[in-house]
C-alpha cells in the first residue's frame, strides 16, 4: 500500500462539495488506522475552509498532485459524475486504489477502461453503492438466499423494485459555501446517444443506478433486459432473472420521507426490504417476511442500528488492509451501466 505503514492507510481526498462534506469526510477522517493527507478542490477558498473543518493538513487544486505523491495509499473521489473516469484511470494507472460515488462512470466505453486500469495495475476499484451496506439489506439478502435454498415457501415468481425518492437529506446538515465558480468539466455521455436525451440518461444514470445494482445484489445476475419504458414521468424497467422476472418503477415524488424498496414474491409468501433515506443515518433498512401456506405468519425481523455509507466507507479500507476484493466492485458495476445503455438503445 504505497509507503505507509502497515496499520494506517493514507487517503488523498478529491472534491469538497455536498456529499465529501456531509457523508465521506466525517467517515473517512473519523475513521482509525485512516488518515486523509490532502484535498484536492479546484475552488481554493472552498479547499481551504473545508480542510480546516476537517483537520486536513495539506490542499491542491488538482487530482494529478495526489496521484504523483508516493505517501498517498489510495484516493476517495466525490465529484462530478463526468470527472469520475478520468479522475479514477490517472488514479489506478499512478497505483492508487480508488473509492468513487455511484454513478461508477457516464458512458459504458469510459466503465470498461476504469476496470481496464483497476486490473492492469492490481488495485482495487470500488463504486460506493452503499445500499449493498445497509444492515437490513444484508438481512434481507441472507433471508433470501436461505429460503431460495430450502424451498420453505416455494420458488421466486416475481420481484418488484421501486424508487420515487422523497427527502434523502434529512436535515443532516449545512455544508460549507462559496461563491467561487467550479471550473467546466467536459460531458462524457455516451457517444452514440442523441443530445437530446443526455440529460435523461444523466438524470436515470445518477439516481436509479442504485436500484438497478440492489436488485442484481439480492436476486442474482439480470439475464436479459426485457423491456422499458422512459418516455414517462414513471421509468419502467423489466428484467429477465433465473427464473422469475423482475421489474423496476423508478419515479419522482414531493414527500417528507423516502420511498424505495424491494418486493421479492414466492410460491407461498414474500420478503420485501424498505430502505431509508440515505443520509439518515444509524437507521436501517426495515426487513418483513410473509409465509404463507399453512403458517399465515407475518414477521419483522430486526437488523442492528448502522449507516450504511460509514459501513461501506470502513469496508474500502479493510479490503486495503486484508487485500481481499470489495463488495462494490467496478467490475460487478458495469453491468448497471450496460443495462441503463441498453435501455436508451433499444426503447
Amino acid at each position: 500500500m504505497g509507503s505507509s505503514d502497515s496499520d494506517r492507510i493514507r487517503i488523498g481526498f478529491v472534491g469538497a462539495g455536498f456529499m465529501g462534506q456531509l457523508v465521506h469526510l466525517p467517515n473517512f477522517t473519523e475513521m482509525a488506522g485512516c488518515e486523509v493527507v490532502a484535498l484536492a478542490e479546484r475552488r481554493p477558498r472552498l479547499a481551504r475552509l473545508v480542510a480546516d473543518r476537517f483537520g486536513i493538513a495539506k490542499t491542491c487544486d488538482s487530482h494529478e498532485e495526489l496521484c504523483a505523491d508516493p505517501a498517498i495509499d489510495a484516493i476517495v473521489q466525490i465529484t462530478y459524475d463526468d470527472a469520475h473516469a478520468p479522475v479514477s484511470i490517472d488514479a489506478l494507472n499512478a497505483g492508487k486504489h480508488v473509492y468513487l460515488e455511484k454513478p461508477m462512470a457516464t458512458n459504458l466505453s469510459d466503465a470498461r477502461r476504469m476496470v481496464e486500469a483497476a486490473e492492469r495495475n492490481e488495485r482495487q476499484l470500488m463504486v460506493g453503492y452503499m445500499k449493498r451496506f445497509d444492515t437490513g439489506v444484508e438481512l434481507a439478502r441472507s433471508i433470501i438466499e436461505e429460503l431460495t435454498t430450502s424451498g420453505e415457501i416455494g420458488a421466486i415468481t416475481h420481484a418488484r423494485g421501486h424508487c420515487f425518492a422523497g427527502d434523502w437529506i434529512c436535515n443532516a446538515g449545512t455544508p460549507i459555501r462559496t461563491d467561487e465558480t467550479y471550473p467546466d468539466i467536459e460531458p462524457r455521455p455516451p457517444a452514440w446517444l442523441e443530445q437530446e436525451r443526455v440529460r435523461e440518461i444523466y438524470s436515470l444514470n445518477n439516481l436509479y443506478c442504485h436500484n438497478i445494482n440492489l436488485m442484481r445484489h439480492l436476486l442474482g445476475e439480470v439475464r436479459a433486459l426485457e423491456f422499458a419504458a422512459l418516455d414517462s414521468p414513471t421509468k419502467l424497467m423489466v428484467f429477465a432473472m433465473d427464473g422469475f422476472d423482475a421489474v423496476l418503477e423508478l419515479g419522482r415524488l414531493s414527500a417528507n420521507f423516502w420511498d424505495e424498496g424491494v418486493k421479492v414474491y414466492f410460491e407461498d409468501g414474500w420478503v420485501e426490504v424498505l430502505t431509508p433515506p440515505p443520509l439518515l443515518r444509524n437507521v436501517p433498512a426495515t426487513v418483513s417476511v410473509y409465509r404463507a401456506g399453512d403458517a399465515q405468519e407475518h414477521s419483522q425481523p430486526q437488523a442492528p442500528r448502522d449507516w450504511a455509507f460509514r459501513r461501506a466507507n470502513a469496508h474500502f479500507l479493510a479490503c486495503l488492509r486484508s487485500g481481499g476484493p470489495v463488495r462494490s466492485s467496478g467490475a460487478d458495476s458495469i453491468r448497471d451501466q450496460e443495462l441503463l445503455e441498453e435501455a436508451f438503445r433499444r426503447f
